[in-house]
């Protein structure tokens, strides 16, 4: 029989990592999503922010970075200037602060198609993981390990579990469209 589990693991992975992707779209309120991700130098190597600071939002329209070493500031405000969040970070002794501007209409529009692309990048994904299991299901008929009965059932039963997870990937694009374009 097909491994199913192992195809439901990987489908789970592409949801995940869909979910973390579109979560980093700021949609008008500050969270920290939008910059744990950044890489900085800090002593040779790149590592994310959230692995030599702090990160935490004040109120909805801030974020506070303090580095638990406060000798790479410059390199931390370097890294978020580089960045393309278009954020310019305010220093303020021992803590960096980001005020992300308000959203406006055309840089709406804009996000909502990053997150059409990535859709698509997970839908793509998706497929790539139906072809796999597809291949493995025909091999078995194949080599007589199931009969072509059950490679049909088989197939209905990956259909199924693909359809649920490309209606979730379509479930959370529309989710966070709606919060990008709520004003």
């Amino acid at each position: 029989m097909a491994n199913f589990k192992k195809a439901q693991e990987k489908l789970s992975d592409i949801i995940k990592r869909f979910k973390d992707e579109i979560s980093g779209i700021r949609a008008g309120k500050a969270h920290i999503s939008m910059v744990e991700g950044i890489l900085v130098d800090s002593y040779g190597s790149k590592v994310p922010i959230s692995h030599v600071a702090s990160i935490s939002t004040p109120d909805a329209k801030s974020i506070l970075i303090k580095p638990w070493d406060k000798s790479i500031m410059p390199q931390i405000e370097s890294a978020i200037q580089k960045s393309s969040l278009g954020i310019q970070p305010i220093s303020d002794k021992d803590q960096i602060r980001l005020s992300p501007p308000s959203l406006t209409e055309e840089r709406r529009k804009e996000l909502t198609k990053v997150i059409g692309k990535k859709m698509e990048e997970a839908r793509i994904s998706v497929r790539q993981a139906r072809e796999d299991l597809w291949r493995e299901i025909q091999q078995e008929e194949r080599d007589k390990v199931i009969s072509e009965n059950q490679k049909f059932e088989e197939k209905e039963e990956m259909e199924k579990i693909v359809g649920k997870i490309n209606d979730q990937i379509a479930e959370l694009a529309e989710k966070k469209e709606k919060e990008i374009l709520t004003v």
